[in-house]
């Protein structure tokens, strides 16, 4: 048996779903959960070639962390066995890889927000968070930043919050947080990087459960959809809902997290420090038949005399 069968009979024995009865449904749902990835990329102009690039990194990236046993050598020979890539594309994608340059992350902002709404030193009267100096070696915002997410400098972080509304800079030098909840565009590389994290976080949870031995086993994972449909109105009321309850929910959350979390456990070596969380969003599903719901209401609206039109000839 060769080097190339013996690893993939091992996988088959061994890994979950690596039966071949498997790979055509399981090809099938990755085709499918591609569908709006690729409708980003088209929209903005990332090529195939690109792509495939990022695709053949990502299967190099999980070979060497999660599949090579430890203490086996991470070969280019062995990674090509394992994924199936050239050894030449192997090494041309390792040398093109670079370290994220980006000085200010989306972890070290979310750590900063969470601080600053939750650690005893930077809360006032009722809970409320300080308005604090810019900088100062206690109190502060260089302070804050110093202590959760050292390696940003406070100015580079701030400009940030500044950019999103989520912070105020004051004129005699303090700083006031406006909002506890970060949302970048999703064009910016932070927003970029909130995407990845995200389809990262839910696919994970997917793959979690589906390894599960028993019922209970797994990972919370739930949703709620109507069979039947809204009308416009009742798509309204129902996003107004979520977007109350929802907010209401990670708000409960996240205050649980903060009171409960190690502190300083991002300075942890990864095994010593579990990071978790849960995410909530709002899906719509596209059927190519009928039209968005953006068009729907437009159409409602116009019916109703609400809508303004922009020319004569939309009107007709």
């Amino acid at each position: 048996m060769s080097a190339a069968l013996a690893i993939r009979a091992e996988w088959a024995k061994d890994g979950p779903g690596m039966s071949e009865k498997v790979k055509k449904p399981l090809i099938a749902a990755c085709r499918h959960l591609l569908h709006p990835l690729v409708r980003i990329l088209i929209r903005h102009g990332v090529s195939y070639g690109e792509f495939s690039d990022a695709v053949r990194g990502a299967f190099i990236d999980i070979a060497s962390v999660d599949l090579i046993p430890v203490g086996r050598p991470h070969s280019d020979s062995r990674l090509s066995i394992l994924t199936g890539i050239k050894k030449e594309e192997i090494r041309r994608i390792r040398a093109q890889d670079a370290n994220d340059d980006s000085e200010v992350g989306l972890n070290r902002i979310a750590r900063v927000l969470q601080a600053w709404s939750q650690d005893p030193e930077y809360l006032g009267p009722y809970g409320l968070p300080l308005e604090i100096p810019l900088y100062g070696d206690t109190i502060s915002f260089e302070h804050l930043v110093k202590t959760y997410a050292d390696g940003v400098t406070p100015r580079a972080l701030l400009d940030e919050l500044l950019r999103v509304n989520a912070a105020l800079e004051t004129d005699d030098g303090y700083v006031r947080l406006l909002n506890r909840t970060y949302l970048p565009s999703p064009l910016d590389p932070v927003g970029l990087e909130r995407l990845g994290n995200v389809v990262s976080y839910f696919i994970d949870t997917v793959d979690f459960n589906l390894q599960k031995k028993k019922q209970g086993e797994g990972r919370f994972e739930r949703y709620a959809i109507t069979m039947e449909g809204l009308s416009a109105n009742g798509f309204q009321a129902f996003d107004a809902l979520i977007r109350e309850k929802g907010q209401e929910l990670l708000e409960i959350l996240d205050d649980w997290l903060g009171e409960n979390e190690i502190k300083g456990g991002h300075r942890l070596p990864p095994n010593e420090s579990i990071r978790t969380g849960v995410g909530i969003f709002h899906f719509v599903e596209k059927d190519p038949t009928i039209p968005d719901e953006n068009e729907i209401l437009v159409q409602i609206a116009k019916r109703s005399g609400t809508y303004e039109f922009k020319d004569e000839g939309e009107r007709q």
